[in-house]
């Protein structure tokens, strides 16, 4: 079976959330729904009622885009709560990678890594995980269903790069994703993306 590969796990904690819908016909519609939710970021914070996120896709320069995210382009984050003072008030992602793949096993996946504000010249990671994480993000269809996936790798706090306040507020929410709370809002996302889908019809 078709399969992105992930970053390989070398440090830290990590996570692989799943969520799958599985309809009594064929899931082709569905799945390619479920891809187009995955392509368009800047409506992530709305699949699911309790996703309290902002997610932006942006350019090199860190203005908003509205197209399908490429590699090279970041990800402004707006988590609830005090924001990132090195990501000016955001924390920041850029995307490694986007593939899509055809065939009787077909799947899209997308992998976001922290990296700086892209809006100025500091080399800080402005996230509150350190520069390694990431995160892959998966739509698969198997036979009649279609399964949303998260997979985190390298997940360690951001507390050696940044200035003292990035600091302290890096490890508390690095320590929240860590007892479970950044893994329940990726199920939300995963439960977001495919229990809403009704497949549509076939011809």
């Amino acid at each position: 079976m078709n399969s992105p590969k992930f970053p390989p796990r070398r440090e830290g904690s990590h996570h692989d959330t799943v969520s799958m819908y599985c309809h009594d016909g064929p899931a082709d519609g569905a799945y390619r729904l479920a891809v187009s939710r995955l392509l368009k970021v800047n409506e992530w914070g709305s699949l699911h009622k309790a996703i309290r996120t902002d997610f932006r896709l942006c350019d090199g320069r860190g203005d908003t885009l509205d197209r399908a995210p490429r590699p090279g382009d970041y990800i402004r984050i707006d988590l609830p709560g005090p924001g990132s003072p090195s990501g000016g008030g955001y924390d920041w992602v850029r995307i490694t990678g986007v593939e899509e793949v055809e065939g009787e096993a077909p799947y899209a996946s997308m992998t976001v890594e922290p990296c700086p504000d892209p809006r100025g010249d500091e080399e800080a990671v402005a996230h509150f995980y350190a520069r390694g994480a990431s995160n892959t993000f998966v739509i698969r269809k198997v036979g009649q269903c279609v399964q949303a996936e998260v997979h985190g790798r390298n997940e360690r706090p951001n507390n050696s790069d940044p200035a003292m306040l990035d600091r302290v507020r890096n490890e508390a929410v690095a320590l929240a994703g860590k007892v479970g709370l950044g893994k329940i809002q990726w199920q939300d996302w995963a439960a977001g993306v495919v229990s809403v889908i009704e497949p549509e019809a076939e011809g």
